[in-house]
């Protein structure tokens, strides 16, 4: 089959969709360049009180600044800004600038989460993205992107710019039928007992534990081998770690696109309706069976608590 590229699998989309992925494109190689020349950490922290490196403060100011001069975005809201930046253009982006930069200290997987809407005000549901995408900084950077039609893994390959950098099969990704790996993030004593039991029923079915701390890299093993992925609720933080906004819903958009599911633990969540533009949310995210099997254990394991 001849190869295409990531601007050919859009072609039937908008032109000002077109433009805005092909940006993002080109600016994600601009971060995977810069990637060596900043390993150092700034002295400042992020809105959530997490440690930045340089890289994540400098990624954010690329990439937002651009966007809101590209004259293609109405709103931008980053997971290292406290607000909203307000542009002239139709489309609203959500962007978790260097998701999983802890990473970078020892040289692994780390990669850019963006959602966009389209004449919407942040913060939105999911279920009203227009497109998701993520880039992935590995060995070969890598773009996933679905949109309403379906899903698209394509590489940087290519000797042009932009989304034409960008070449795949043409082939829309579709999970596995039968999932083969799984990770769970948080310290496992503070799961709740439901975590602990779904994580030995997967265990026992001889899934591989593929978790290194970078939500894109990790999630990125599920979305090729079908399984489970999961950053849940905590004994200490029942809304776990994952920014509704940022990171969940355009996540959990890819991976329904995909044939997969993905769910808070009792609904889905694409269907949440967003409180807060810095909202957290439980996320499990993979083959439908294996969620819709987890939802079944915690609604159990629920049943009884809400009777007494």
């Amino acid at each position: 089959m001849p190869t295409r590229t990531l601007a050919d699998v859009l072609q039937t989309e908008d032109q000002g969709l077109r433009k805005l992925v092909s940006l993002l494109s080109e600016l994600s190689m601009r971060i995977v360049a810069e990637i060596p020349r900043a390993l150092g950490t700034t002295e400042g922290v992020n809105v959530y009180g997490e440690t930045q490196t340089e890289l994540d403060v400098w990624s954010n100011e690329l990439l937002t600044k651009k966007l809101v001069k590209s004259g293609l975005v109405s709103q931008v809201a980053s997971e290292e800004m406290e607000r909203t930046l307000e542009g002239n253009g139709e489309y609203a982006l959500v962007l978790d600038p260097l998701d999983g930069s802890s990473n970078i200290k020892t040289d692994n997987l780390v990669g850019t989460i963006v959602g966009i809407y389209h004449d919407e005000k942040l913060p939105a549901k999911g279920r009203n993205l227009l497109c998701s995408l993520y880039y992935l900084y590995g060995p070969y950077v890598q773009a996933t992107v679905a949109t309403r039609e379906g899903v698209h893994v394509c590489v940087a390959a290519g000797r042009k710019a932009g989304s034409e950098r960008f070449l795949t099969t043409g082939e829309p990704h579709r999970l596995p039928e039968k999932g083969s790996v799984y990770g769970i993030g948080g310290m496992k004593e503070k799961w709740p007992t439901e975590v602990r039991e779904f994580a030995e029923r997967l265990e026992k079915r001889r899934l591989k534990l593929r978790y290194g701390g970078s939500f894109v890299g990790d999630y990125n093993q599920v979305l090729h081998n079908g399984g489970f992925f999961s950053y849940p609720s905590l004994l200490d933080a029942p809304h776990g770690k994952y920014r509704l906004q940022f990171e969940s819903n355009p996540i959990g958009f890819i991976t329904e696109k995909a044939g997969g599911r993905a769910s808070d633990g009792r609904q889905n969540i694409l269907d949440i309706k967003p409180t807060d533009i810095a909202q957290r949310v439980p996320t499990y995210l993979g083959n439908r069976d294996l969620v819709a099997e987890f939802e079944g254990l915690l609604k159990t394991a629920e049943s009884p608590r809400m009777a007494s």
